[in-house]
């Protein structure tokens, strides 16, 4: 236990912390997305006796950037125009969910403010990123940057396929030491440890190489998909699919598949696909992905493996599964729902139990079930409209953005933000903050075009290679 002294003096490090991410609160906001990458590293092999801690320091962060923002920005800066529906269909779901933390059927208060925290905390980082970035070039840069990054992390999930099981490497986050870390295996001999890289659990790393291999292509696109001064980019792009292999999920690898082609016919509709930039994702590409093949054999073999084992499943029952589980919770569970939270992870800690007893036969698995359990029909409407609503609205700015680069980054947005649809955004906090990225990268680009201050051709940041913008004709 810690003494007086000690928790004054933690506290007074706090207190100092919150007010220098207020004051500098760009600085913190785009702190809190690195060290979502390497929170998981602190909690299973720096700090694992204080993981709860480290879990809560960027949502710490974050409350104090957003007091920043209100205190020293959002005076002096210009309204977004065109977000007005979702801002208030969003409000209207926060206040209906302030209700359900009150809920007869939660099994306590505090579950539906844990709840409340997990549906909402990333919520302003939409709306508060587009104004963090101070020109179009940072705005590049700090993507650039965000890529160069994702290579060592990349690169580690890599390592822990090849150290094998019995590394210190290969381990998760555990709540109780005495239970060990619980791997999960995959492959021929069920050998290799599905990896997490820097991260808390496979969840959190298979969200992180998913949004920065659509990052990669936006920005490599921006870029006309050159090899020269365009090296690092590429290669980041081929690490990230190689370690998708490594983590023995197949959402992210099918989720790139299923989308490039869709990706491919918005650019042509878009005239951000010329015959040049057509003709070198023909070279490239295959190259690219051979090599990511080839950078885990035997991860590709495990993971290939693993999806014809499962192949038998029928592909049309995995795809009404979500469905039939919401038609489901909105027959047998309450109309109101169970309370927000109710089926959260931490309500078996809050709770002190490992059988969610409050449920009763109320448990779900996909994420539109466990809302539909919470918060009922009128909260499932209220939590997924937003989400078709910024998809409608994605697609109709990216594709009337004038810089040709924002339209291409702005596509291959709005492909990550209606994959995300169906995933876990509310449950799985790594996932909840990258999609509210990136629609405030979207509303980034549209700040910038909306202001007459700028001219519509963006470029790199000095230091970095100057980002031609991609050509208009075909």
């Amino acid at each position: 236990m810690l003494d007086g002294p000690t928790l004054l003096l933690l506290a007074a490090i706090a207190a100092l912390g919150a007010l220098l991410a207020a004051r500098y609160w760009q600085q913190a906001l785009f702190g809190v997305f690195v060290l979502v990458v390497f929170e998981g590293a602190l909690r299973k092999w720096a700090l694992p006796s204080a993981q709860a801690q480290i879990y809560l320091v960027k949502d710490a962060i974050l409350l104090a950037v957003y007091l920043g923002f209100v205190l020293y920005a959002r005076r002096n800066q210009p309204v977004l125009r065109g977000v007005t529906s979702i801002k208030v269909v969003l409000l209207s779901a926060f206040v209906f969910s302030c209700f359900e933390v009150l809920n007869p059927n939660s099994p306590s208060i505090l579950v539906g403010l844990v709840g409340l925290k997990a549906y909402f905390l990333y919520v302003p980082i939409a709306f508060i990123l587009p104004y963090a970035f101070k020109s179009r070039e940072h705005l590049f840069h700090m993507i650039w940057r965000y890529l160069v990054l994702a290579i060592p992390v990349a690169l580690l999930g890599l390592i822990q396929v090849a150290a094998g099981p019995d590394s210190f490497l290969n381990t998760y986050v555990s709540h109780k030491e005495e239970l060990g870390p619980g791997l999960a295996y995959f492959g021929h001999d069920w050998d290799i440890v599905r990896t997490s890289g820097t991260f808390s659990y496979i969840s959190g790393y298979t969200a992180f190489l998913t949004f920065v291999a659509f990052l990669a292509i936006g920005y490599n696109w921006a870029n006309g998909w050159r090899i020269k001064n365009n090296i690092v980019p590429i290669v980041a792009l081929t690490l990230v699919v190689g370690a998708m292999f490594t983590t023995g999920s197949r959402a992210p690898v099918y989720t790139l598949v299923a989308t490039g082609p869709v990706i491919l016919w918005l650019a042509a509709i878009g005239r951000v696909l010329p015959t040049r930039i057509a003709v070198r994702l023909c070279l490239l590409l295959p190259i690219a992905a051979f090599v990511a093949l080839n950078l885990s054999p035997r991860a590709v073999d495990a993971f290939i493996q693993r999806a014809n084992e499962q192949a038998s499943d029928s592909m049309a029952d995995r795809l009404l599964s979500p469905v039939n589980q919401t038609i489901w919770a909105l027959s047998d569970g309450p109309a109101l729902g169970m309370g927000i939270g109710a089926t959260h992870p931490s309500a078996f800690t809050i709770m002190g139990t490992q059988e969610p007893w409050w449920l009763g036969d109320l448990l779900t698995e996909d994420e539109a079930a466990r809302v539909t359990v919470e918060l009922g029909l009128i909260g499932l409407m209220l939590i997924y409209l937003p989400r078709f609503l910024i998809i409608g609205l994605a697609l109709r700015w990216a594709l009337s953005f004038k810089a040709p680069a924002y339209r291409v980054l702005g596509i291959v947005l709005t492909g990550y933000l209606t994959v995300a649809i169906v995933g876990q955004i509310v449950f799985n906090a790594t996932a909840g903050l990258y999609y509210w990225g990136a629609v405030g990268l979207l509303l980034a680009m549209r700040r910038f075009e909306q202001s007459p201050r700028t001219q519509p051709t963006p470029m790199l940041a000095t230091g970095r290679p100057k980002l031609r913008p991609v050509s208009s004709r075909s």
